[in-house]
């Protein structure tokens, strides 16, 4: 009999049996990268661990959010030195530990006239952020005047740009990056279950909560997990959880809403990734690859959170901004190829304005026992895992330790330099010489599925009768994250396995007969099954440029 990967979808009922009979020493209400986090971080502590997510893995705010692992830039201007520190360190740690995931690139950030920066503020904050962020010597900032700032990028404004500082960020894989954080939990013995939504807490005879009621999606099953600690990390739906504790008193979620459009590179040809300012709000124009991706917008956002949509209005902004920054170049939503929309946890307060909006992490305690942590962004889930489990262990009355996850590799990161990585990519390729990939094509695979990805290539052999490589490719890719990433559905592949859906929509329209097929091959799907999941895929690529 074959023997899978604990992360394989054809352990569902295994990993549903030992959550049943095991009682665990944390258990964790959503699969979100604070989520995935808190179980890396327990597991790694020696506890044991469960984590359920009611969706997939990053279904929510965690695929959808600007892909940057920020160093935190924009906090200066807040004078919030604690925070950039912490970010840049974080920043650091994150890039060692999923170098295939996390990359460093030179942001480009202008100075534009009557905005907040002039070239000496610049100046005076990207030196105190090398400084506080602990930026390495050959990555710290550069300043440069109009002359040089319109040689380096031709497109800007030249009657309001006056200069730039150039210094690096870090772009990510968002939804990558939270799927390998739980798989290398689940890989160190955290149970972990996607699909699986906690419907209700189970309460002992003092009212204190011992346990969740589950609701397994794909099998229909409804099961109890009894823990000592139950987390609630849903990102925006905390309160949701929470309410079904007890009424929310005192501090609530307050969502903000933003949006990403992507265009293809050569409708926007610029040089580096650029972050500009307009009229306050600051806007990220990154490539990847062949396309590129600007964003983002903010506003208040009290609609379905489980529908989230882009709306033309939000487009026309951005387009404005582009316009502004770049006037030779004529964008229009015509240009636009694929669209995001995602929401952020903000904490609110009874009796405080919308501007006293929190944006840092916090912890929360119900009389019952529920700890919920809200806040927060993707750069600091390492730190928030460590909070939250450091709360745990005050509760304990242990002593308080640090994370042991600061050099802790995640799966697929089994490289210590950029130069090792193509090493391994020019290995591959000879290694997998009949499948007749390019460097380009290997290195793709290997900046999404690092050292995995020669199991993955292996996968593509038993597809080797099919005539169009494309298609081979694509479907022993999707055989390998249905083995070793849980996938169940057409849209967690497309959309937070590969990202095609957002970057390469048109690759998801040319497969997705082929892929729908060899999914109901491997789960036995009715015609009905096949019909509805080619629907939800199709709906959400006609979502991503149907702008209401």
């Amino acid at each position: 009999m074959k023997t899978y990967h604990h992360f394989s979808t054809f352990e569902r009922n295994n990993t549903i049996k030992q959550m049943e009979q095991e009682c665990f020493d944390v258990l964790i209400i959503g699969g979100g990268i604070t989520g995935s986090g808190i179980a890396l971080d327990a597991i790694s502590r020696g506890l044991k661990v469960a984590l359920v997510e009611r969706n997939d893995f990053a279904s929510g705010t965690s695929s959808r959010s600007g892909k940057l692992i920020h160093g935190g830039l924009k906090y200066l201007q807040n004078f919030d030195f604690k925070v950039v520190k912490e970010t840049g360190s974080e920043r650091e740690i994150v890039f060692n530990n999923a170098m295939h995931l996390v990359y460093p690139i030179k942001m480009n950030f202008p100075l534009i006239k009557k905005e907040s920066y002039n070239l000496f503020t610049l100046k005076a904050g990207l030196t105190l952020y090398d400084r506080l962020a602990g930026v390495h010597k050959n990555e710290r900032h550069k300043i440069y005047g109009k002359k040089k700032t319109l040689l380096h990028e031709p497109l800007f404004n030249p009657s309001t740009v006056q200069g730039s500082g150039v210094y690096v960020e870090y772009r990510t894989d968002d939804s990558r990056l939270t799927m390998e954080v739980s798989k290398t939990a689940a890989e160190r013995g955290a149970k972990i279950l996607n699909y699986a939504e906690m419907t209700e807490f189970l309460k002992d005879e003092n009212n204190q909560i011992k346990g969740i009621v589950v609701k397994d999606h794909i099998g229909g099953k409804t099961f109890t997990i009894n823990s000592k600690y139950v987390v609630n990390a849903t990102g925006p739906w905390v309160d949701v959880v929470r309410k079904k504790d007890r009424p929310v008193k005192g501090k609530y979620m307050v969502l903000a809403k933003g949006i990403h459009i992507v265009f293809d590179r050569n409708s926007l040809p610029v040089q580096s990734s650029i972050y500009f300012q307009h009229k306050g709000r600051t806007i990220a124009v990154i490539p990847i690859h062949n396309r590129i991706y600007v964003g983002s917008t903010e506003s208040i956002y009290q609609e379905n959170m489980d529908d989230i949509p882009v709306k033309l209005s939000e487009v026309n902004y951005l387009l404005n901004c582009l316009k502004d920054m770049f006037p030779s170049i004529n964008l229009t939503v015509n240009d636009v190829i694929s669209s995001w929309a995602g929401i952020r946890p903000l904490i609110g307060e009874d009796g405080k304005s919308p501007a006293e909006l929190s944006r840092h992490d916090e912890i929360f305690e119900s009389d019952s026992g529920l700890i919920t942590i809200a806040g927060g962004k993707l750069t600091g889930y390492r730190k928030m895992a460590e909070r939250v489990l450091q709360y745990i262990e005050r509760k304990e009355k242990k002593a308080i330790t640090t994370s042991k996850t600061v050099h802790l590799n995640l799966t697929g990161a089994k490289f210590n330099s950029i130069n090792e990585i193509d090493d391994y990519t020019t290995k591959l390729v000879q290694e997998f010489k009949e499948l007749d990939l390019s460097f380009d094509e290997v290195s793709k695979y290997v900046y999404r599925y690092g050292s995995n990805t020669e199991i993955m290539l292996a996968m593509f052999k038993q597809y080797n009768d099919k005539t169009d490589t494309e298609l081979r490719n694509i479907l022993g890719e999707l055989r390998y994250t249905v083995e070793h990433e849980m996938v169940s559905t057409l849209i967690d592949f497309y959309d937070r396995r590969t990202s095609y859906v957002l970057f390469d929509p048109e690759k998801v329209t040319r497969t997705l007969d082929y892929t729908c097929e060899e999914l109901a091959n491997i789960f036995n799907w009715s015609i009905d099954k096949q019909n509805e999941e080619k629907f939800e895929m199709q709906t959400l690529l006609k979502r991503g440029l149907n702008f209401k």
